[in-house]
C-alpha cells in the first residue's frame, strides 16, 4: 500500500468485490449500468482474471476510487476502461487522479506496456482530462456518439513509454491527403517527423457486386466464428484491440463475413474484420453494412485502418466514413508499431454550442467537419 495525498493506494483483490459495487453505486452520473459491478460472483471472478492493473484508493478505510485497465501483455497494450469514485465532486477528482498517478507509476516502473489509450466510450471529458494530467496525448474525437460524455463530443487519448514514438513507431510510409490534417495535430503534439503525402490509387474495378447480407445475432456463436477466422489469420482486417463481435453479417454462400461489435444501449457499432473468399467491392461491401446497421438503428459507426494503407482507405472514404483521430503505434508488427487512423459514420447532424473543453479537441473537431463537408461532394 502506498500513501499519495492522504489516500492510501494499492492494487485491488477479489476481497474488495462488495466494497467496490459500493463504491460504483455511489458513483454518479452514468451514462448506462454496468452489469459487471452488479453482480458480486462475477466481479469477484473478474477481479481474479484480469484486475492486476486495477488501482484503488481509500481514504479513513473506505474505497473512494477505482481505475481499472485492460491489458492485453502480447501487444503490450493497455486502455483504460473504468473510472468510478464518490463521494463530493472536489474528491472525487483528487481520488481518481491519485490512483491513476499510483497506476501509471507502476505500469512505467515494469516496462510491461507500450501504449495504454482512454476513449469516452466509458469515460467523461474530465476524466479524461485526469489521463492528460499524467502525461497522456489528445489524438481525436468520436463527434455524436453516444458514450460517457453528455456533450456527445467524446474523445481519444493515450499515453506512450519513452523511446516507443522515437524508436519503435514504422515510419516509412505517405499519408492519405484526407488523414493528413488530423496527423498533423498529433504531429505536433508527439513531436513526430512530418510524413509524405501519397498519391491516391482508385479503387479496382469490376469487381463481383456485394451479394446480399443477412444479420447473424448470435453472441457467443460470432465471438467462437471471429476466434477460430483470427487464429488462422483469415481476417482482411485484423486488428481491434480489447472488442469481440456479437454480430455478424454474411452472404448466403458464407463467402463474405463481416464480423461486427453491436451496442444497442447507445446505438453504436464498431466493423472489426471481415473475411471474404473471393473478390467483391469493397466500397458497396462497407456501404451495405453500415445500411443495415441504421437500419438497426445504430446511429454511430467506427472503424479503424492501418494509416499506410492508401487504398483501403479511400475505400473508407468512398463508402462514407470520415476521420475522426489518429493513433500512432497502435499495432505491433516486428519489432515496430504501426499507427491507424480512425474513421467515423455519424447519421446525425452534430451542432455544438461553445463548448468549453480541451482546444485540441476542438481542433480535430473542426477537421472532422471539413472533411465531412468535403466527403458529401463524393459518391458516398
Amino acid at each position: 500500500m502506498t500513501n499519495m495525498k492522504g489516500f492510501d493506494c494499492r492494487f485491488v483483490e477479489p476481497d474488495d468485490a462488495f466494497d467496490l459495487m459500493r463504491l460504483y453505486q455511489g458513483s454518479i452520473p452514468r451514462i448506462k449500468s454496468d452489469a459487471l459491478f452488479l453482480d458480486l460472483a462475477r466481479l469477484r471472478g473478474e477481479i481474479e482474471t484480469n484486475g492486476r492493473y486495477w488501482a484503488v484508493a481509500a481514504a479513513k478505510g473506505q474505497l473512494v476510487a477505482l481505475v481499472a485497465l485492460q491489458h492485453d501483455a502480447e501487444n503490450r497494450l493497455g486502455r483504460v476502461r473504468r473510472m468510478y469514485a464518490a463521494g463530493p465532486e472536489a474528491e472525487k477528482r483528487e481520488a481518481l487522479s491519485v490512483a491513476l498517478s499510483f497506476l501509471m507509476e507502476r505500469i512505467t516502473s515494469e516496462g510491461s506496456t507500450d501504449l495504454i489509450y482512454s476513449t469516452t466510450r466509458t469515460l467523461t471529458l474530465e476524466q479524461q482530462d485526469l489521463a492528460l494530467e499524467q502525461g497522456f496525448k489528445v489524438l481525436g474525437v468520436f463527434p455524436n456518439a453516444v458514450h460517457a460524455d453528455p456533450r456527445r463530443l467524446n474523445g481519444l487519448s493515450a499515453w506512450y513509454a519513452p523511446d516507443v514514438l522515437t524508436k519503435r513507431r514504422h515510419a516509412e510510409f505517405s499519408l492519405h491527403p484526407v488523414v493528413e490534417p488530423f496527423f498533423e495535430i498529433v504531429r505536433k503534439q508527439c513531436d513526430l517527423p512530418k510524413q509524405g503525402t501519397a498519391k491516391v490509387p482508385a479503387p479496382p474495378e469490376g469487381l463481383e457486386p456485394c451479394p446480399p447480407l443477412e444479420m447473424v445475432e448470435a453472441p457467443r456463436f460470432v465471438a467462437e466464428r471471429y476466434r477460430q477466422v483470427k487464429a488462422r489469420k483469415n481476417l482482411s482486417v485484423n486488428y481491434f484491440p480489447f472488442e469481440t463481435p456479437n454480430i455478424l453479417f454474411t452472404s448466403p454462400d458464407g463467402k463474405v463475413e463481416v464480423f461486427v461489435r453491436l451496442v444497442k444501449q447507445t446505438r453504436f457499432a464498431c466493423i472489426l474484420g471481415e473475411h471474404i473468399t473471393g473478390a467483391v467491392d469493397p466500397v458497396r461491401l462497407y456501404r451495405d453494412v453500415a445500411a443495415a446497421l441504421y437500419a438497426s438503428r445504430v446511429i454511430y459507426i467506427e472503424v479503424i485502418n492501418d494509416a499506410a494503407d492508401v487504398l483501403s482507405t479511400e475505400c473508407i472514404l468512398r463508402a462514407g466514413f470520415v476521420p475522426c483521430g489518429y493513433l500512432p503505434c497502435l499495432k505491433p508488427a516486428g519489432d515496430k508499431r504501426r499507427d491507424y487512423v480512425v474513421f467515423a459514420r455519424s447519421y446525425e447532424y452534430f451542432t455544438y454550442p461553445r463548448l468549453k473543453v480541451n482546444s485540441l479537441y476542438l481542433d480535430y473537431l473542426r477537421e472532422y467537419c471539413k472533411a465531412r463537408a468535403a466527403m458529401s461532394t463524393r459518391d458516398a
